[in-house]
């Protein structure tokens, strides 16, 4: 199998333009396999995508190892672990390039997603193996933005969004840190409509949630020079670094008022208007005896839910018709209940002397 290695760095903007014939090569030499899928809309305020794809299903029970007895758990300690995709040398069929790394941290690679639901799906990695359970550096944030933004001024233009999920409680299936890509929008942007910030450098709770949602809104897309310098790259991480901060205190101050596990994780979303950070209590939910649950990662809490079959479909519908708040109520069984961020965030007004009851100052260390 012919491999490749991360060199000879360019910019986002060429990453996107090879984008398209990378995967149309790797989907037709077998590198990249993509599945036949539909999706419906479900939900009034708050649609959701709901896509139903039997195939990727039926492949993942094909290519998966069947789950050891516990007996074989405890006895084999010695067994190898599978090596990571994400590590160098790359399938060369699944390797779109590189990208250069920002203030002195490492180049950054940019790879197909193997096992494709959505049209040019890629992930953007480290090239040498850091943490998925911690946040991106600020320096990762900003060649994410630099991405989106590379995106919008694609011809056509590209409405991406990114998303990460931090740890296994929150739907991560790889060690090795990376973050995903997708076209949008996402749906979790429409749901932002009517939404308002009474400060550009404070963090809110989604008013329309019932679980701890948190965004923190970013500097407005048209007025960050494009292409960027080195210099206003460094400038957006420090302007990216506080937001993210001021999330993550709510977000672990309010898993300690509630009592829940920080070790479940927490899902983090990014578009150029805005960024989204749900701490996560489970990883999956459960939809009828005999079904496998339903795995909610970073993606369902964008709006976009994966079924592998018509029978977890179909015990979806029923679960959410029994469940107060539908698929959102669903959302929120497997996150954090939005009254111990509300308690978070009047403590903070609180000590400092009422500063508003919908935000948060940072104090959170990356």
């Amino acid at each position: 199998m012919a491999t490749a290695h991360p060199v000879d760095p360019v910019a986002p903007a060429d990453i996107l333009a090879r984008l398209p014939g990378h995967w149309k090569a790797a989907k037709e030499s077998g590198d990249l396999i993509f599945f036949e899928s539909s999706t419906r809309y479900v939900g009034d305020r708050q649609k959701v995508a709901v896509t139903i794809c039997p195939a990727l299903g039926a492949k993942m029970a094909d290519i998966m190892p069947p789950a050891p007895e516990p007996e074989a758990k405890r006895v084999r300690t010695d067994a190898p672990e599978r090596p990571s995709p994400f590590r160098p040398p790359y399938v060369a069929g699944l390797y779109v390039g590189c990208v250069p790394g920002i203030d002195g941290e490492e180049t950054m690679s940019v790879l197909l997603n193997k096992f494709a639901v959505l049209p040019e799906h890629f992930l953007l990695c480290p090239v040498s193996e850091q943490p998925q359970n911690v946040p991106p550096t600020p320096a990762q944030l900003a060649r994410v933005y630099s991405i989106l933004q590379a995106g919008l001024r694609s011809s056509p233009p590209r409405r991406l969004f990114a998303f990460y999920n931090g740890g296994p409680g929150a739907g991560a299936s790889q060690r090795w840190r990376h973050v995903q890509f997708i076209d949008g929008p996402a749906p979790v942007e429409e749901w932002m409509h009517g939404v308002t910030f009474e400060r550009n450098d404070r963090a809110i709770i989604h008013p329309d949630l019932p679980y701890l949602h948190i965004v923190h809104p970013l500097p407005p897309v048209s007025r960050l020079p494009y292409p960027p310098s080195e210099d206003d790259l460094v400038n957006l991480a420090d302007e990216l670094a506080p937001a993210l901060m001021r999330s993550l205190d709510l977000a672990f101050d309010a898993l300690r008022r509630s009592g829940g596990d920080r070790s479940q994780g927490w899902n983090l979303l990014l578009t150029t208007e805005h960024l989204h950070l749900i701490p996560r209590s489970a990883p999956q939910y459960p939809l009828a005896e005999g079904l496998p649950p339903l795995d909610l990662n970073a993606l369902g809490y964008a709006g976009m839910l994966l079924v592998k079959s018509k029978e977890e479909d179909a015990a979806l519908d029923a679960v959410a018709a029994n469940t107060e708040g539908g698929i959102i109520g669903i959302l929120g069984k497997c996150a954090i209940p939005r009254e111990f961020g509300e308690q978070a965030l009047q403590a903070e007004a609180t000590q400092h002397g009422g500063a508003g009851s919908l935000d948060v100052e940072p104090k959170a260390k990356m």
